[in-house]
Parts: structure tokens; sequence; C-alpha cells
């Protein structure tokens, strides 16, 4: 049986990783954390600087192919914030319920108890930290963001994010079901059929 090739993904956070697990069968999904790789700050001014940062970053820590994913929420409501600073709203090391409860009250500020918001993801992956054709894929989901959390599955902002015509949250849906309509669901089976195109 022959091995599947080694992809490392550039993130720290088990969500994401058990994520990309179920999202890329073809790879054997490995964390940076088995390397010792500690992330570098972000410092990008959008989501595809930072992945490509995160990309390059891992790659040359480890001498593997290297996935870069930055990933946010968006609530126009909140001059499209967190944004760029969704996984760390309330502060530098926030916790996701730390996250979340500081999300409620900015929109409790402005009288808004559910609205419009979008989920986005970019991803990059890189063969080498100088790969000069990176694969770039990215996904959105729109729906609607409360105040109120539900739901036991999922990380981050998904127990207040339901998906448009959905009346479950994201963190109330079974794993199948959110990898198909998640915005990095969306952005992983682009990247799997950009693979499948360079290597054919």
């Amino acid at each position: 049986m022959e091995s599947k090739p080694k992809l490392l993904i550039a993130t720290s956070n088990p969500g994401k990783l058990k994520e990309f697990i179920l999202l890329l069968p073809d790879f054997e999904v490995l964390s940076q954390d088995t390397f010792g790789i500690i992330p570098e700050e972000e410092v990008g001014l959008t989501f595809f600087e930072n992945s490509l940062h995160k990309a390059r970053f891992a790659a040359q820590s480890s001498g593997l192919s290297a996935l870069g994913d930055d990933s946010g929420l968006i609530v126009p409501a909140l001059n499209n914030m967190p944004g760029l600073h969704s996984a760390r709203y309330a502060k530098a090391d926030a916790s996701d319920e730390e996250n979340r409860e500081h999300l409620k009250k900015e929109l409790l500020k402005i009288d808004v108890y559910e609205t419009q918001a979008f989920f986005v993801c970019v991803l990059v992956m890189l063969n080498t930290p100088s790969d000069p054709f990176p694969l770039v894929a990215t996904g959105m989901l729109e729906g609607t963001i409360k105040i109120t959390s539900e739901g036991m599955n999922g990380f981050g902002y998904d127990p207040m994010f339901y998906p448009l015509g959905s009346n479950l949250s994201l963190a109330q849906m079974p794993n199948e079901e959110k990898a198909k309509l998640s915005h990095r669901g969306k952005a992983a089976e682009t990247l799997r059929q950009k693979i499948k195109n360079f290597v054919s």
C-alpha cells in the first residue's frame, strides 16, 4: 500500500487540525506542534499574506510541504471586524470563549442581537519555502451571527454562526455536514482539485 504524502498544517489549533484531517484524506496531515514549530506573529494586512507567511515558515522549519490557513469572521455591522483579528479579538492569546464574549459585547453596544456575517478562509500550499508555484484556494460562508451560543461541536465562533438557510449553528452540525459547507471545507475542496490538475 502506497503511503500518503506528508502535509504539514501551519497551525497549533487542534480544531483546525481535526478539520483538515477530514478535509484532506489524500494526505498524511501533520501538526506543526509535532516539529516544535512556534508560530510567528501575524503581521500581514490580508488573509492571503498571513497564510503565505505561515506556509513558508512551516516549510522552512520542517523541510516538508506545508499548508497555511488564515481564516476569519467578518461582521459588516462591526466595520468588518473581527476580520484578521478573529483569533485575538478579545486580547492576545484569547480563548474561544473570550473571543465570543467580546463579540457579543461589541454587538450589544450597537443594540444588535443578530446580523449578517461571513466566514472567509484562504489556503496557501507550498512544496518548498521558495516554491514558485504556490497553490492558493479560497472559501467563503455566508450566514448570521447571533449573540447566543448553541452547540458543543466546532471551535472559534462556530456556536454563534448560522449558515444561510440553516436553523443550526456550525457547532450543532456533525463534522461531515460542516465540512461540506464551511468556508474551510470549500477552500480545501478547491485546493484538492488544483492539486489533481497540477499533478495530472
